[in-house]
């Protein structure tokens, strides 16, 4: 699954956060990391007076002009007016850090979200509590810092300001680490975590990749916590009534796709054609269908007790599976 390193990267560049949508999608690449990234952008209200071009390292930001109702790129090195703009390409998006720390809490094990508020030109938010057990309890924070020596300041603070007995301290890549923050932070009992390396792109959410789990024992280790024995979920947790209703919806609306996808291969098969795949939803449509959240679809489908339903979303992306769906044929 992508891992959107080139996205999170470029946080740690743009102390703004914003860009013109074109950018964010040039450093997404496509696929699923745009379909994630997407959910974390918003549009302002006020317009960009800048457009990037190629032709230098990074991302720069060349003036941008009107000219009978045009929209036109103007070089600052030539002064050289080039194509003309959409209107739609100027306007900027900005990072919403509020959409990104419900994401994240989502994402990785037993990270209660925050309700705290959220300051959107803030180097530092709280993302919410790593909850092990009941009676253990460590703050997660995000810290997005444009150099070396704002991620330092900022580590410090997390430092002083807190009670707690140890923190987890997010950054969106090891760019701006270095050897002294490390140390220093690690004396204290905090620890650094890079998101390029615990979540990724599954669809249009995030999830976390097992290396969550091996900075979470390490974390363990060095505050001295004892993980309860059945952490790993060993033993299956009973399932929420509401999860389990959604597996429900989610096995019958695709049972009925499959229904369908076999008519419709077998349709061309009687028409004298070749059959065809019909596309199998995608989670945000099966939520927009049956009314639930996208992540509810995500969770459905990753539950490691909904083996009927993940049996029918794979077969759904299987052409023989579609026409052999009930082992009998439409004949």
């Amino acid at each position: 699954m992508p891992r959107m390193v080139r996205f999170w990267e470029w946080l740690e560049s743009r102390p703004d956060r914003t860009a013109a949508l074109s950018q964010w999608q040039q450093v997404l690449g496509g696929g699923e990391s745009i379909s994630v990234a997407q959910r974390f952008l918003e549009p302002l209200k006020t317009p960009s007076t800048a457009y990037p071009t190629s032709r230098r390292r990074g991302f720069p930001l060349n003036n941008a002009c009107q000219r009978d109702g045009d929209i036109l790129v103007r070089d600052e090195t030539d002064n050289q007016a080039g194509s003309s703009l959409l209107a739609g390409d100027i306007v900027r998006y900005r990072l919403c850090l509020h959409a990104l720390r419900s994401s994240l809490a989502n994402a990785l094990n037993r990270v209660c979200v925050s309700r705290t508020p959220v300051d959107q030109d803030a180097r530092s938010i709280q993302i919410g509590n790593w909850e092990p057990k009941k009676s253990a309890l460590f703050p997660v924070h995000l810290l997005i810092c444009s150099s070396p020596h704002d991620l330092q300041f900022e580590v410090y603070k997390a430092i002083v300001q807190s009670e707690w007995p140890g923190a987890i301290l997010l950054t969106p890549t090891r760019m701006h680490w270095c050897d002294e923050t490390i140390n220093d932070a690690r004396s204290h009992r905090r620890l650094l975590v890079p998101l390029c390396e615990v979540v990724e792109a599954n669809g249009d959410v995030l999830r976390q990749t097992p290396d969550w789990d091996e900075y979470l024992q390490g974390f363990a280790q060095m505050v001295r916590l004892k993980l309860p024995s059945n952490y790993n979920n060993t033993k299956p947790l009973p399932m929420r009534g509401t999860r389990a209703a959604n597996i429900e919806r989610l096995e019958r609306e695709l049972q009925q796709h499959l229904l369908a996808a076999r008519d419709h291969a077998y349709a061309l098969v009687d028409g004298g054609r070749a059959p065809e795949l019909l596309p199998r939803p995608e989670q945000k449509e099966l939520a927009k269908r049956l009314g639930i959240p996208a992540p509810a679809v995500y969770r459905c489908l990753t539950d490691p007790r909904a083996k009927l339903l993940q049996i029918l979303w794979d077969a759904a992306q299987s052409l023989e599976s579609v026409m052999q769906f009930k082992s009998n044929r439409r004949r």
